[in-house]
């Protein structure tokens, strides 16, 4: 067992890397978890702006008026003078500024609907615009009930009880009525690191031994050839069972007992699929890299485009169609897939369409080791 033994003491050179980004993906996983828990809120909050105010009307339209904006958002003091209220804008202390005439009560029993309110938008402040919003909807709504032979008093206390309504708002962020749990978070960024180590590790030390002189005194060795691939082969799996048991025991400890439920099992099986799939893409990867400081940048180009094209860093939800046709060409999209069906599971029973996803993962590990032994036997050729 020379060669198992040869494959992990290369390996052990480049621990560095793999500890480097054993400790990345364990940190984006537990902070990509944490913040995608604190996102998923049960309670709606709208949005509050800072309005300076000034209200110089001294009927109820404009009191009430107050009232309402002063229930919405944050009222701040008009500044004193033309410089200081030029400052706060500059400062982004105030988000609107809006002075009530005199007259504004007196003008709206009349009849006259027009530039009733002296109302400034800040520049560049987008959302400046949800106060002139607020106001229309109260003064349409005054409105209505002064043309229906309301009086002014009446029509200001009906406006102040409608507006006090609020809209019911409801997530759309859960499956099937389900949050989703902290295991989705933690398998949903795996094809990242397993690509990217598989690539470092496997493709590294399978790169060194197809190195042109080390290649040529191990066949003139009397270990037979068969034997010699067998002892690399075993050594591949064995790295990457060992990689995908440090990810399940990360899992456990991050998940608690979620790797004990039918979703949890269904998690590490596509996990243990997806793993087989990055070392047979490793062993592709490396029949086209001159050297390994190419196959290291291989690594984050397959790494970093695999997960984006595929949605693990991109969500499939906001990808175009045509965008999401070209990701069923990349074995991370199937994984997110099951990932996403896991969640909506009780048994095992359940999970017909996860089985087909695991099977297209599978296929492209085949699609992937083949055109690794077509390409190693064109590279031997061609020596």
């Amino acid at each position: 067992m020379q060669l198992f033994k040869v494959f992990f003491k290369i390996l052990n050179k480049n621990k560095g890397q793999l500890i480097m980004y054993t400790v990345i993906y364990l940190s984006l996983a537990l902070l990509m978890s944490s913040v995608m828990k604190e996102q998923a809120e049960e309670e709606f909050t709208g949005v509050s702006l800072d309005i300076a105010l000034e209200n110089k009307d001294q009927g109820k339209l404009g009191a009430a008026l107050e009232q309402y904006l002063g229930e919405r958002h944050k009222l701040k003091e008009m500044p004193k003078g033309k410089e200081a209220l030029q400052d706060a804008i500059y400062y982004e202390e105030i988000d609107y500024v809006l002075v009530i005439p005199e007259d504004f009560s007196e003008k709206f029993a009349a009849g006259d609907r027009e530039n009733l309110l002296e109302g400034t938008v800040v520049p560049k402040s987008s959302s400046a615009y949800l106060a002139e919003h607020d106001m229309e909807s109260f003064l349409k709504t005054a409105d209505m009930y002064v043309s229906a032979g309301f009086t002014l008093e009446d029509a200001v206390s009906f406006t102040l009880e409608d507006m006090e309504e609020k809209g019911k708002v409801e997530f759309l962020n859960q499956e099937d009525g389900q949050p989703l749990s902290g295991g989705f978070y933690f398998f949903q960024f795996i094809p990242y690191i397993f690509v990217t180590m598989m690539i470092l590790g496997v493709g590294v030390v399978i790169k060194t031994f197809q190195n042109k002189d080390l290649s040529a005194r191990n066949k003139c060795s009397s270990v037979p050839y068969l034997q010699q691939n067998l002892q690399i082969l075993l050594g591949c799996l064995v790295y990457m069972l060992v990689v995908y048991a440090v990810f399940m025991v990360m899992a456990g400890c991050n998940t608690g007992d979620y790797l004990f439920t039918p979703q949890g099992i269904l998690s590490a099986i596509n996990a243990l699929l997806f793993a087989v799939c990055a070392l047979c893409l490793s062993w592709f990867a490396v029949q086209f890299a001159p050297n390994t400081a190419v196959l290291n940048a291989m690594s984050n180009v397959f790494g970093l485009g695999f997960s984006f094209l595929g949605g693990v860093f991109v969500s499939l939800d906001v990808m175009g169609e045509t965008a999401r046709k070209i990701a069923r060409f990349v074995p991370s999209y199937w994984y997110v897939i099951a990932n996403q069906d896991i969640q909506k599971v009780n048994g095992f029973s359940d999970a017909g369409t996860i089985y087909k996803s695991y099977l297209m993962v599978a296929m492209f590990s085949l699609a992937f080791f083949a055109a690794g032994l077509l390409a190693n036997r064109m590279r031997v050729k061609s020596r």
